[in-house]
């Protein structure tokens, strides 16, 4: 957020130029009072949000938290809990021995890595004997995504269920569709994404935790804007709620569960 009551300045990058966005924490670091980003937790980025915070700079990590104590704060979902939430969900729709396979962006994103950590932990709690693959990365595109589904696929016949805490979610619909494996495989996923509510509606994506993104807007733009008033000793921590879409939201009849039923529960849930 520039000086001054200018207004903000809003950079994009890819997802691996760190560098460059390194960079650019240094050169806004001279223009600007509070700084929001969403990076990867990289020694550079690290260091980057240091030295601008040395210099007196609020910096607020957004979505995904970055392991740096100088940091004014962190806005975004509850990570653990939307693992837990997500494995929850594929507990009830799978049943028996098979692969549930995990889909992240980058693991050097802490808040997929806190999901698919939390995920794995509920799932071992429950303990029913499906074998948990190791994540495989779509670096946040949907035409990474849907490669890696389709290898998946060719590899694990007795795939139940995919859990895609990331971006480009988009690719694994269109793998999952074109294998006509869409009702036999559970897809839980986080959002929200293009073409999601057809998505939900003919049962390609049965779960979907889905971010507040107006609300979300809101929640930063005012913090970011307080900040400027407020101790650089003070941390700000602000959980932010999703929701819980499915295809009982968008149809009137009941959300398929593959193997198992659960009935009764509401068409929307907040968490």
């Amino acid at each position: 957020m520039a000086t001054g009551g200018q207004a903000p300045v809003i950079l994009h990058f890819a997802i691996d130029a760190v560098e460059a966005m390194a960079q650019a924490i240094h050169r806004l670091s001279d223009e600007v009072e509070v700084l929001g980003l969403v990076a990867l937790d990289h020694p550079l980025i690290r260091h980057a949000v240091a030295r601008a915070a040395a210099r007196g700079v609020r910096v607020f990590t957004l979505l995904s938290d970055l392991s740096v104590p100088q940091r004014s704060g962190y806005i975004g979902l509850d990570n653990h809990k939307a693992g837990r939430t997500a494995a929850w969900f594929i507990e009830r729709l799978c049943r028996g021995n098979g692969e549930i396979g995990i889909i992240i962006g980058d693991n050097r994103f802490t808040c997929q890595e806190s999901c698919e950590i939390s995920f794995r932990s509920c799932l071992r709690e429950q303990g029913k004997g499906q074998q948990i693959l190791e994540p495989v990365r779509s670096h946040e595109r949907a035409d990474i995504a849907r490669t890696v589904t389709e290898q998946m696929l060719t590899q694990y016949p007795a795939l139940q269920a995919i859990y895609a805490p990331c971006g480009g979610v988009e690719g694994i619909v269109d793998a999952l569709r074109d294998s006509g494996r869409q009702q036999e495989i559970a897809l839980v996923c986080h959002g929200p994404l293009s073409d999601s509510e057809l998505a939900l509606i003919d049962g390609t994506i049965d779960i979907m935790l889905n971010h507040r993104l107006d609300e979300f807007a809101a929640v930063t733009l005012r913090a970011m804007a307080d900040a400027r008033f407020t101790p650089h000793s003070e941390v700000i921590s602000l959980p932010q709620p999703f929701d819980i879409n499915h295809q009982r939201k968008y149809v009137n009849f009941r959300l398929r569960l593959q193997r198992r039923r659960v009935s009764g529960g509401p068409r929307h849930i907040s968490i």
